[in-house]
């Protein structure tokens, strides 16, 4: 088992995860994608594909021919060209938001992959990931993501950002984000997550593979010190069946 597969594991456990946390690899070219992927042929959108590496627990990969199914998160990787009427809102004036004038602000100062540069993506759970990422996703509850934010700052690290306006989320704030900025990155699942890629009431961290193994470390000390689960109130004293209901497992 490599390094990043134990990282991955251990990620998991830690955090006690859902769904295991993810690699994903972004390909010059087709002909890039190893074997062991699953190459979606019909139209489908990035976080579908995230969705199907997280719940079927396989490598799934997508192309620019493919990944068309939703143009936000295919030209947030560069895959093709960000469409004209995603830039001037026209088709998305209704929907979106009230007016093209409107919709037209979701995508001022997006950051997005330079587009060409590559032809696919794979995504597939770290544990069992043969190659090495470029990014790693987890989808967890808020106190998960929290832990991991406490991690981040255990040994000095900045807070960590969250900035979204609700479109793209697995696609681009926490994929391409990351990647352009090198740095750790939070996010709300989406509308498009929930409604067809299988999201909960999550939230996602991405980041940079480079800073798998230092959040990893972090959290075995920063969980010991501060995260003591379950977590009980101390405002007042609690009937047994309130208490109960207080401790929810993650």
């Amino acid at each position: 088992m490599s390094n990043l597969s134990k990282l991955g594991e251990e990620l998991d456990s830690i955090l006690r995860l859902r769904t295991p946390s993810l690699g994903i690899k972004l390909f010059e070219k087709i002909g890039d994608i190893p074997k062991e992927f699953e190459i979606v042929k019909d139209d489908i959108m990035v976080c579908q594909v995230i969705g199907m590496a997280r719940y079927h627990e396989k490598p799934v990969a997508a192309t620019k021919d493919s990944a068309t199914a939703c143009a936000m998160g295919g030209s947030s990787l560069g895959l093709y060209k960000v469409p004209d009427w995603m830039l001037d809102g026209t088709r998305n004036a209704g929907f979106w938001t009230q007016d093209a004038q409107t919709a037209k602000k979701v995508m001022v100062d997006r950051v997005m992959i330079e587009t060409g540069k590559f032809e696919a993506f794979g995504v597939c759970p770290l544990r069992s990931m043969l190659i090495e990422p470029d990014i790693i996703q987890a989808f967890g509850t808020t106190e998960q993501i929290l832990a991991c934010v406490y991690a981040n700052i255990w040994d000095g690290g900045d807070k960590l950002e969250l900035s979204t306006n609700g479109h793209g989320a697995s696609c681009n704030e926490v994929l391409t984000v990351p990647y352009v900025t090198g740095k750790i990155r939070l996010a709300i699942a989406d509308i498009g997550e929930r409604r067809e890629a299988g999201a909960k009431d999550e939230m996602i961290i991405g980041l940079p593979t480079s800073q798998l193994e230092r959040l990893v470390r972090n959290l075995n000390k920063s969980n010991q010190a501060i995260y003591k689960y379950p977590f009980r109130p101390s405002f007042a004293p609690l009937a047994e069946h309130v208490l109960r209901r207080l401790s929810v497992k993650y």
